[in-house]
């Protein structure tokens, strides 16, 4: 596969994944604290899989790119912000694990509204690990040679 070709597919699915995020953070973490506690975890579980179709799956495709970039790309492609790219894909994942899957699990057997604020509030973290992960992916495009 040509240097374009990745990088095609890396700035597509690196934008893709900052809008997932941005939409999840935006609109559906943020309007848990509207939806009534009888109709919350029916309201949360079907939200949750449709974000893990539209956002998880790619997110993990975007990993795994990452990955096969690191190990096999054209050696035109820039490295250190594939690598940053890859430490900030990383602490989302970890923020998620650690912080605010843990929080969503409570979520969803108590709707408690101080804890909805809470995943607002920590959910700043994935957040900006996935902002640093796109601009990384942006030099690494822009930073890239032309045709060898």
């Amino acid at each position: 596969m040509s240097a374009e070709t990745w990088l095609l597919v890396y700035g597509m699915l690196s934008a893709y994944c900052l809008a997932g995020c941005l939409m999840e953070h935006f609109a559906v973490f943020s309007g848990w604290a509207a939806v009534a506690p009888a109709q919350f975890r029916s309201v949360q579980t079907t939200q949750g899989h449709g974000s893990g179709i539209v956002y998880v799956v790619p997110k993990v495709a975007l990993t795994a790119l990452v990955v096969v970039m690191l190990v096999g790309a054209p050696d035109r492609i820039l490295a250190w912000p594939l690598w940053a790219g890859a430490a900030a894909l990383t602490a989302s994942w970890l923020s998620f694990a650690v912080i605010q899957l843990p929080i969503q699990l409570r979520i969803r057997q108590t709707a408690e509204r101080t804890a909805i604020e809470r995943l607002v509030r920590t959910d700043w973290i994935r957040v900006a690990a996935m902002v640093a992960h796109f601009a990384f992916a942006v030099t690494v495009i822009a930073g890239t040679t032309g045709p060898s």
